[in-house]
């Protein structure tokens, strides 16, 4: 089930959108291999690069809120973290047998999209336009 890039998910910073289009593109590759029959070779992938992804884009996200003042950086931070607990312990179990930690850590980052960065992600982006508007 490939995901496309919609307006629900932008958070109207463009370089915010194109890192969070990663995510997407990450998810993606990860649902390509799979309908190649390369489930295995995509779920290292999809690991790998989630975590590549959470230690570029959390901190470059995280800069840019405390470059604005938003006053949930401390916060949005924890959520942060919560992705990043999430996919040690999926890998952790995946590595050690669970074959289902894998589906569920894929159920994890789609429900991540649509509910993190359609909705908590958005409020920094609207913080950042009212700022902009207000000429600060």
């Amino acid at each position: 089930m490939r995901i496309e890039w919609s307006e629900e998910l932008s958070v109207n910073v463009p370089e915010m959108d194109e890192q969070h289009r990663r995510l997407v593109d990450i998810l993606n590759r990860f649902y390509d291999a799979v309908e190649r029959g390369e489930r295995e070779e995509g779920i290292k992938q999809l690991f790998h690069g989630v975590e590549e992804y959470t230690l570029f884009h959390f901190n470059a996200e995280e800069q840019f809120m405390a470059d604005i003042g938003y006053p949930d950086l401390e916060a949005h931070r924890k959520t942060h973290q919560g992705l990043i607990d999430q996919l040690h312990s999926a890998r952790e179990r995946y590595e050690g047998g669970d074959r289902k930690a894998a589906r569920e850590f894929v159920a994890f980052v789609l429900s991540w999209l649509y509910t993190h960065i359609a909705k908590t992600d958005k409020k920094y982006g609207e913080y950042y336009a009212a700022r902009s508007q207000a000429g600060q």
